[in-house]
């Protein structure tokens, strides 16, 4: 995983409101499947407004469809525990 992945997955994880960062409960509870559907429907939005970021999103989509759904649990993980550490 790149920086890039890492990136998106942790501005998917969680959203700013009010000045903090907040869980996004709703793509921490997804499964791989659902995480990977909803972030090819923020890239199909993103593909007319910003396309870099549109692409940034098809590579993580790309990383994604290349795991396992446990590896996928695994990785979500690590992330919401690194960002609760820090």
């Amino acid at each position: 995983m790149n920086d890039t992945i890492e990136t998106t997955l942790l501005l998917n994880l969680f959203y700013l409101e009010n000045g903090t960062y907040t869980r996004n409960e709703s793509f921490i509870e997804a499964k791989r499947r659902k995480a990977i559907a909803l972030l090819d429907e923020d890239a199909d939005e993103l593909k007319s407004i910003d396309p870099d970021l549109a692409e940034e999103y098809q590579e993580t989509i790309s990383y994604l469809d290349s795991l396992s759904d446990e590896d996928y649990q695994s990785l979500k993980e690590e992330l919401l525990q690194q960002v609760e550490v820090n």
